[in-house]
């Protein structure tokens, strides 16, 4: 089989960075011609922003995956009134929107080229990435604040649990994790490449020596979805990203890669150009 070649990227929060970051990527993966383009979720909060975004880069690519990321499905006070809680962005609203971008959500099912199947998933924080020797009260994890750090999907994300309340962080995981599952387990591919927006391994997870970033790494991810991705040897790949911080690790048969945009504060380049080219990776499977 020919070598498919994947552009990857996470994180560019178009509603935040604007078109000039949008038109550069749309240039760049002009230039590395990939067969499938991959944005590991965070692509813009708000519906209009999210599908002229996916409009923009399915003009560019032949190809476009994308999972949802934890700003792709923050909802408000309003819209939950209107029954549009996290749930509904996440099965129905992003769907609808990437059939009509030509896109594939993988959060909503798995997708095969070739012999390569993709299944992917938003992922959720279930407080396994948490620093255990951090003396923060057990509520804090519950309610996202701890000091002067507020962690913002505690305010913004709203998973109804059919009653009107929010259910648990710990849930929402398990039961993403348990969605992710049952794709790997239809799809027949000899290989396979995972995408999933939270974290999967503590490797991937930055710590540093402040409280307040050590507060907000329990919300980083799950290690319980690195083990289901451990426990299917297909899986040859796999690609995250939510932390804004660039990563590339072996871990046993699989290759664990983050490649954000992020903030415009947080780039490694003075420009949108420059950013875009250091974030954008390119794997040829």
């Amino acid at each position: 089989m020919p070598a498919v070649r994947l552009a990857v990227i996470s994180d560019i929060h178009i509603d935040l960075n604007g078109a000039p970051v949008l038109d550069a990527l749309c240039a760049r993966v002009r230039a590395v011609s990939p067969d499938i383009l991959i944005v590991a979720g965070d692509i813009a909060t708000g519906a209009a922003t999210f599908l002229s975004t996916l409009l923009a880069l399915k003009s560019c690519a032949p190809e476009l995956l994308v999972v949802a990321g934890n700003h792709d499905v923050w909802t408000s006070p309003k819209a939950r009134l209107a029954g549009l809680d996290s749930w509904a962005w996440l099965d129905k609203l992003l769907p609808a929107l990437c059939t009509e971008a030509g896109a594939h959500l993988l959060d909503a099912g798995p997708v095969v080229f070739g012999n390569v199947g993709f299944a992917g998933s938003l992922g959720w924080f279930d407080l396994t990435m948490r620093e255990h020797l951090l003396d923060v009260p057990a509520d804090a994890y519950r309610t996202g604040r701890f000091g002067a750090v507020m962690w913002n999907d505690h305010r913004f994300a709203h998973f109804d649990d059919g009653q009107g309340k929010n259910l648990s962080s710990e849930v929402i995981a398990e039961r993403l994790r348990d969605r992710l599952s049952a794709h790997l387990k239809g799809l027949s591919t000899s290989r396979v490449v995972a995408v999933t927006h939270m974290l999967a391994w503590d490797r991937q997870v930055a710590r540093r020596d402040r409280a307040g970033w050590s507060f907000v790494n329990a919300f980083m991810g799950s290690l319980r979805m690195g083990e289901l991705l451990q426990a299917d040897p297909r899986i040859e790949l796999a690609i995250a990203g939510h932390t804004h911080i660039p990563s590339d690790h072996r871990i046993g048969r699989i290759r664990a890669l983050v490649s954000p945009l992020g903030y415009a504060r947080e780039w490694r380049a003075p420009d949108a150009v420059g950013a875009v080219e250091k974030a954008l990776a390119v794997v040829d499977l």
